[in-house]
């Protein structure tokens, strides 16, 4: 560790006192960083560069870094030292549980509103405090307020792009954010500060991470997405996650996501289970292409077994709000069983196909040409016209085709 003037080790503050409230910051930064001294300075005066009329702190948690990033950190100290607060750790935590760098920074801010940014981070619009907060501000049904993130490669791989970039999206509660069609960057996100300084102690457990913190958040309020690009998440060879192959964070956000479903008492296990279930097809369509390396045998396994647990789950606890969509006045509640069946069928095979050989491809395209037809009288009973002409020709196709998809399996397992 380099030489510096020594610097406070954590403490924490106790939640204010109407005589100190006015003396509270409006913002609080949490800056995490660890040998970042290449980085650290443009982190810092991109938040320094804010123009906003809210007051805020820059509360540094450093790691024990090897370089100049304390050196860097004390010189900001010192020359805004009633916005820079440095908290440094004894020793170092190390990568495996920074969560707990995480938690402990938690327990430092007083603002009213919490960022969170990396030191090998920085955001690149001098308006994004004073659009974000501004927006809270005035909605207090709100709990998060996001924009775009830009990542970009140091060592120009790949071209720059947005990240987990869809367009504008519309306001989301915590229903998307567990189902995770509602996420974003933590740089580009401020947070209503519901915790006070008190975060939840699964806050510093090893599996919890940027989606657990959205997520946790999201229970409080509304999340609003401003659709500009406001900061930039910089992947590097020394970065915490640049590192991380592509199939070990799926696979971890796999452990995750069944945690943060125990975490939050099961009260979102609808979403949880469609999540799951979503990211292992994920896993498993893209598992062995693109220089993504193959699923390991365990990992297949595991991947098979939460489908198994998860997939009917999800249909389940789904299947009440689909049943409000039908009219129970006409015939299209009668459609529901066969509804359920191409459903089922659909989702069986959508699974296979990720798993089973090239030989059988032929079986999965005629199990497709079943949906179909089970969808096609799912319309006719919906509509009233299945006892038309058209109706009993699909009803005989369909049993065409399920005769022969027996007979086929029936060869199949008698050779």
């Amino acid at each position: 560790m380099s030489a510096t003037a020594p610097a406070p080790q954590l403490q924490f503050p106790e939640s204010p006192s109407p005589a100190n409230q006015a003396s509270r910051p409006k913002v609080s930064i949490l800056l995490i960083t660890y040998n970042h001294e290449k980085y650290i300075a443009q982190a810092i005066e991109s938040i320094l560069m804010q123009e906003t009329e809210y007051s805020y702190e820059i509360n540094v948690i450093e790691d024990c870094s090897t370089d100049r990033t304390q050196d860097i950190v004390m010189r900001y100290v010192a020359s805004h030292p009633h916005i820079v607060k440095p908290f440094f750790n004894a020793k170092n935590i190390g990568f495996k549980v920074t969560q707990r760098n995480f938690y402990r920074g938690f327990q430092t801010l007083t603002g009213d509103y919490l960022a969170i940014l990396e030191g090998d981070d920085y955001w690149s619009s001098p308006h994004k405090m004073q659009t974000q907060v501004s927006f809270l501000e005035a909605n207090p049904e709100f709990a998060i307020s996001a924009h775009n993130t830009l990542k970009v490669y140091e060592d120009g791989s790949k071209p720059s792009h947005r990240f987990l970039h869809f367009g504008q999206q519309p306001d989301a509660t915590i229903e998307e954010a567990v189902r995770l069609r509602s996420f974003y960057h933590t740089t580009g996100l401020i947070y209503r500060n519901v915790f006070k300084g008190v975060p939840p102690k699964k806050f510093r457990n090893p599996w919890s991470c940027d989606i657990f913190i959205f997520i946790a958040h999201a229970q409080f309020g509304k999340i609003r997405h401003i659709d500009e690009d406001m900061a930039v998440y910089r992947a590097h060879d020394g970065g915490r996650f640049s590192n991380l192959s592509l199939l070990d964070g799926w696979m971890f956000n796999l452990g995750g996501l069944r945690r943060y479903n125990a975490w939050l008492h099961y009260r979102y296990m609808a979403g949880f289970s469609e999540a799951i279930v979503r990211m292992c097809a994920t896993v498993m369509a893209q598992a062995g292409t693109d220089g993504i390396p193959p699923l390991k045998m365990h990992q297949w396994i595991e991947c098979w077994m939460l489908i198994a647990l998860y997939g009917p789950l999800a249909y389940l606890l789904g299947l009440p709000t689909r049943i409000k969509k039908l009219d129970t006045n006409d015939r299209g509640f009668w459609s529901l069983p066969f509804m359920a069946a191409s459903d089922a069928i659909n989702s069986l095979y959508k699974f296979t196909r990720y798993a089973i050989p090239e030989s059988v491809k032929i079986a999965v395209r005629r199990n497709e040409l079943l949906i179909a037809s089970i969808r096609q009288l799912q319309v006719l009973i919906s509509t009233g016209n299945l006892f038309s002409r058209e109706g009993v020709l699909q009803l005989r196709t369909l049993t065409s085709q399920c005769l022969t998809m027996i007979s086929a399996r029936l060869r199949t397992i008698l050779h």
